[in-house]
């Protein structure tokens, strides 16, 4: 499995997330720090013109890094409120100038078109589930990989909220026994995961370079060092 030039599954890779695309020092930061690849939640960028966005890619393609985009909805942990529309024109603009897309499996208005514009371009397509509250049973888990395979996703990616030790055994258990997957167990007794998954077979840890973009998640520096550590166990 491929996103842009980066091959996943060998050790574990390192995606810092980018909240702010005119944040040149916190982009710079990204490259200099480590991180395998860039993620965009453009949800959260201050302009989210089409001509503003393709630029700003454009510009950020310059570290060399390979990019994922996101648009993410605001019931699944999006900044903003954009329309199902306005986020599938955002996404046929900008999907040619990046390497990969996540959309959430629950955009169901939108998901189809997204998948197929995505493939036309030969991009990666992560298909997510956000889950802020709690760590669904292990058959509903089941349920979103596959419809999510079903979907046409490349990838599923799921987060949820951990409760307890629990939901980390239930999610471990989960990344163990499937391919091509991305689990984080959100929260403060999921922080364990950004660091164990990855090296369980969860392809991509997410890192914050700045301000922080989801409950747990930990800086790209000390990222990195933990993950050299572990790997030289």
């Amino acid at each position: 499995m491929k996103i842009g030039k980066l091959t996943l599954g060998n050790t574990p890779k390192i995606a810092a997330v980018i909240v702010d695309g005119e944040d040149k020092k916190a982009i710079s930061a990204a490259k200099r720090d480590g991180a395998d690849l860039l993620e965009l939640r453009i949800d959260c960028f201050k302009k989210r013109d089409a001509l503003y966005i393709q630029k700003t890619i454009k510009d950020i393609k310059a570290v060399n890094l390979p990019v994922i985009v996101t648009i993410r909805s605001k019931a699944e942990g999006g900044k903003a409120a954009i329309s199902d529309s306005d986020r599938l024109g955002l996404f046929e603009t900008i999907i040619p100038f990046v390497d990969a897309v996540d959309i959430e499996l629950s955009s169901s208005k939108i998901l189809k078109d997204i998948i197929s514009q995505a493939h036309r371009f030969n991009k990666k397509v992560l298909v997510s589930y956000h889950n802020f509250k709690d760590t669904p049973e292990q058959k509903k888990l089941e349920a979103i990989i596959k419809n999510s395979k079903k979907a046409g996703s490349d990838i599923v990616k799921i987060a949820t909220f951990a409760r307890d030790k629990k939901d980390i055994i239930r999610l471990a258990s989960l990344t163990v026994s499937h391919e091509n997957i991305i689990t984080i167990a959100m929260g403060r007794l999921g922080v364990v995961s950004r660091l164990l998954f990855p090296t369980l077979g969860s392809l991509v840890t997410y890192c914050s370079v700045t301000k922080s973009s989801a409950p747990g998640q930990i800086s790209l520096k000390d990222s990195k060092m933990l993950l050299e550590i572990l790997k030289e166990a």
